[in-house]
């Protein structure tokens, strides 16, 4: 390899590895509510680029996942189990199963449990930083950074079956 093909394909890792850090904190924005509008005037790619990222990474169910209580969820539940019973097409394998599932989910500690604690921090550690000069924006950003990879990781290997 030449210096010419050595120099592009350092450029183009280069690029590789800024635009992933350009589509973390763009997710980060995102599960935060902001816009995709201004997600991309903020990060400096199109509005298009942002709703792609949103599209293949399932954005939308880990804002959805930080904003829904453990409540609302077992709310849903109890909804979509009323449709199908309307409908007269469950099992009552199925049915256990559902029944099941809404038993844990009130009674353990789970994702939504840890969602529900990360984001009262997460309202916490913003109000404590009006008058905490050591809570910088930066060590907020860090802080919701690796809560995102946690809730990210702990929801990729939830498994509610109704």
């Amino acid at each position: 390899m030449d210096t010419t093909e050595k120099k592009k394909a350092t450029q183009k890792s280069t690029r590789k590895g800024q635009l992933n850090t350009e589509r973390e904190l763009a997710k980060l924005y995102f599960v935060g509510g902001w816009s995709q509008k201004n997600i991309a005037e903020k990060i400096g790619v199109s509005a298009q680029t942002v709703n792609r990222w949103a599209k293949d990474d399932n954005w939308d169910s880990l804002r959805a996942a930080k904003t829904i209580s453990r409540k609302e969820l077992v709310l849903k539940m109890l909804q979509k189990i009323d449709q199908r019973l309307e409908e007269g097409d469950w099992t009552p394998d199925e049915m256990v199963k559902a029944a099941s599932a809404i038993e844990k989910l009130d009674k353990s500690t789970n994702a939504v449990t840890v969602i529900e604690v990360m984001t009262a921090f997460n309202k916490w550690i913003r109000n404590r930083a009006q008058y905490d000069p050591e809570l910088t924006q930066a060590t907020i950003d860090t802080i919701t950074k690796y809560q995102d990879t946690y809730i990210s990781e702990i929801l990729s290997s939830a498994k509610i079956d109704y």
